[in-house]
């Protein structure tokens, strides 16, 4: 499952083929029974969708990508890769498909391919690509000892490395970029603590605690540009979604956030986490624990408020 980019749909992969709901009017808008499918990735409110098929059948291989046109039915082309494909993501400017060990960059209008990105070995394909076409911008793990993440400029030949960021001390689990991509929010496998570094100068912006006990999280989402102060909600595996707010403290929180430096600097950066991080402002339970989730967040509207699916 996933959202589109503006977070107005929803699409569906299963063992029958792809559903797009609706989620302004509720209603099923387009569906393909196609066979497996594992992946399938939109492009706003377009009939462009891209997918890659659960390899049960030999047409959709997990090493296929198909762009299709959902308003023709037509395939617009097939793109083949040496190994699976693990993630699919786009903006109006790239196509990038995620496997293992690379990541494949595609130009969108022409499909033209502009070269690879070698990573780490990244199994889960975790990655995060803007939504915005400027800055287009490419978040992925450098590292599997630690959450070292490498952002890529993918406007730039052969996908010039834009900065690192030591995000975390274990694997990075989930990504996401803000509406701009002036701001990169980061969990780690661990899940206790997320962050939110300012792009591009790769600086720590905010620091949130999610819980005490460790957690996955399955899915980050900010606000769209029209929410102020900005929000940042997290789904974890525990079924929880928790809403955090992005603003910089008063004095009073400001004082006690200076002396929480002090002493984070006085204790070993193993301990660092621990000293007086924000908490969430809302928690939402979920019907289930253990499955995962993914989380959006509308804009204010009659039909506004926080997504899940």
């Amino acid at each position: 499952m996933n959202f589109n980019q503006d977070y107005t749909c929803v699409s569906i992969a299963d063992y029958k083929g792809i559903k797009i709901y609706s989620l302004v009017t509720h209603n099923l808008c387009y569906v393909a029974d196609i066979g497996a499918v594992s992946i399938a990735e939109m492009l706003e409110c377009t009939s462009l969708m891209a997918f890659v098929g659960a390899g049960e059948q030999p047409a959709l291989t997990p090493r296929k990508l198909t762009l299709m046109n959902t308003t023709t039915q037509s395939v617009i082309q097939d793109l083949n890769f040496p190994t699976s494909v693990l993630a699919v993501r786009v903006n109006r400017k790239r196509l990038i498909a995620v496997l293992e060990r690379r990541v494949h960059v595609h130009a969108l209008e022409t499909l033209e391919f502009l070269g690879a990105i070698d990573t780490a070995p990244n199994p889960k394909g975790v990655c995060a690509l803007t939504i915005c076409s400027e800055p287009c911008l490419v978040a992925l793990p450098s590292s599997t000892t630690d959450g070292t993440l490498r952002i890529y400029n993918l406007l730039a030949k052969e996908g010039n490395v834009l900065c690192e960021v030591a995000a975390h001390k274990s694997q990075v689990a989930a990504m996401c970029w803000n509406h701009d991509g002036s701001l990169l929010a980061s969990a780690s496998g661990k899940g206790t603590v997320l962050r939110v570094h300012r792009l591009p100068q790769a600086a720590k912006a905010f620091t949130f605690r999610r819980g005490t006990y460790p957690a996955p999280i399955h899915s980050l989402a900010f606000s769209p540009a029209s929410v102020q102060p900005p929000l940042l909600c997290a789904a974890s595996g525990h079924g929880t979604v928790h809403l955090f707010r992005l603003e910089e403290p008063d004095s009073r929180q400001s004082a006690v956030s200076t002396a929480s430096g002090i002493l984070a600097n006085v204790f070993p950066s193993a301990m660092a986490d621990v000293v007086d991080p924000p908490r969430c402002i809302a928690t939402v339970r979920l019907p289930c624990q253990g499955v995962p989730a993914i989380c959006a967040i509308h804009a204010p509207s009659r039909n506004g408020g926080v997504c899940f699916a």
